[in-house]
């Protein structure tokens, strides 16, 4: 939203048409040939607002930088000794259960993670697993085994597999012991862990990038299904077989809004795609490729994000390329996997490789993030979202976090007596109440997994938030 709005309109007397547009907000230069080459976001320090850790590859360190609570965002915050070789992957989550978000890293030939002191202080590296030199690429952290702890997923590129490293829930909380998704593998690269086959259980969309020369077309992507305890076996079916270049980044997402989930995927020598997976049997689906068009020149990572709030996440798509064009775009979700043509958010950048999503200004939307690899920089966009139209107007300033959260959600609101609050699911089903004060917190640790509408119900104002 415009710089002049607060976290949440209130608004009574209401005719909307929502425009999303974006600006880039803030620059942070980096020192040095940096080259930033992972991003990702989540609130570091416990004050309820979105930080950014990322890492450098050409310099060897990984940093996090503090937001104000206004979207602004400080000096680089150095993490661990410094000196590590080719750092290339970032995370965001709690491993310990205790003070919060803790960070994890990949860096050549071993993961790691700092444990988090509950004020973004992170104390001495911890290591996961180790690997072959320039063998840790991607990490992605999830409950793998269904044990309530969360794991941690990395594609090693020259072993050529896919592994798991299992959370004990008790220091040193990983042993180091390697259990495969995916094996045989060539040069394993970009993955998504998450619920495609609607089992309850995590899965795994796994690619590969062969070369570094554009014309190959010897990557593939493939599906492999979790039996719950954190086995795994390929779908008899690829989702993409020697089709594609040099995979970047795939995604699991319900693209088509038809309550099974889909493969969003990008080709840095290639194109930009989703597929459409029908499953015939347990174990078993077909897929079928939409190309997205774009003007994005080796499209690099691409996510699904609501940017304009209306409900229907939107593509994001970014650039490994460097020079003059478009370099980050999006495009606006109209329902049952129809996309408009797309919007262009930045062509200052370079070779943003890596972007990442928060609600930087906390004004209930999506602001962007982004490691610009060639130019140095952390780029952050502000998203405009303006509504129009709007008759009577009363400005106030509402705010819960976290978001997502696991047990509790606490509450910022512009007044000191006692308010009461309504969550409902996403069918509409009221399943909490409570009258609660300015400082309060509200238990949500028995409700399901998903997301629910949270209601202030004096105060005809609803905020969005996400149970894990």
């Amino acid at each position: 939203m415009k710089k002049t709005l607060l976290t949440l309109i209130v608004i009574t007397s209401i005719t909307i048409n929502a425009q999303t547009t974006f600006t880039l907000n803030q620059t942070v230069s980096l020192a040095g040939t940096a080259d930033p080459y992972a991003i990702a976001t989540g609130d570091l320090d416990g004050d309820g607002d979105a930080d950014i850790l990322y890492a450098s590859s050409g310099n060897g360190l990984f940093s996090w930088l503090e937001n104000d609570d206004t979207g602004n965002f400080g000096s680089p915050i150095a993490i661990g000794a410094g000196g590590y070789y080719y750092p290339n992957s970032v995370a965001i989550a709690d491993i310990d259960g205790i003070n919060g978000n803790d960070i994890i890293v990949s860096a050549s030939d071993k993961v790691l993670w700092f444990a988090n002191d509950g004020s973004g202080n992170f104390g001495t590296e911890n290591l996961v697993a180790s690997f072959p030199s320039f063998g840790a690429s991607f990490v992605v952290v999830k409950d793998i085994d269904g044990n309530g702890t969360l794991d941690i997923a990395v594609s090693d590129y020259y072993s050529h597999e896919l592994v798991w490293i299992s959370n004990s829930g008790a220091d040193p909380h990983f042993n180091g012991t390697k259990n495969t998704i995916a094996s045989s593998f060539t040069n394993v690269a970009a993955f998504d862990i998450a619920d495609i086959d609607g089992d309850t259980d995590v899965d795994a969309v796994v690619s590969n990038a062969i070369g570094v020369n554009p014309g190959g077309n010897d990557s593939k992507i493939e599906v492999y299904y979790n039996d719950g305890s954190g086995a795994f076996t390929v779908d008899t079916n690829p989702v993409a077989n020697n089709t594609k270049d040099y995979m970047w980044s795939v995604f699991i997402a319900d693209v088509d809004n038809d309550s099974d989930m889909d493969i969003l995927s990008s080709d840095l020598y290639g194109n930009a795609s989703w597929y459409n997976r029908t499953q015939v049997s347990p174990g078993t689906a077909t897929y079928s490729e939409t190309i997205l068009t774009t003007t994005i020149a080796n499209p690099a990572t691409i996510s699904f994000q609501d940017l304009d709030n209306d409900a229907l996440k939107d593509i994001v798509l970014s650039t490994g390329a460097s020079g003059a064009g478009n370099d980050l775009v999006w495009f606006k979700n109209n329902g049952a996997g129809s996309f408009a043509s797309e919007d262009v958010i930045s062509i200052v950048q370079n070779q943003p490789f890596t972007i990442a999503f928060g609600d930087f200004d906390n004004d209930a939307d999506l602001d962007i993030a982004s490691a610009a690899y060639f130019d140095d920089n952390i780029n952050i966009f502000d998203n405009q979202l303006i509504n129009l139209s709007v008759n009577d107007i009363t400005f106030k300033k509402f705010n819960i976090f976290p978001n997502p959260t696991k047990n509790i959600l606490n509450f910022k609101v512009p007044f000191a007596e006692s308010f009461k609050v309504s969550v409902y699911d996403i069918l509409g089903k009221k399943v909490l109440s409570s009258t609660l004060q300015n400082s309060n917190t509200l238990d949500v640790s028995k409700l399901n997994n998903g997301i629910y509408i949270l209601k202030f119900d004096d105060y005809n104002t609803n905020l969005k938030f996400v149970k894990q």
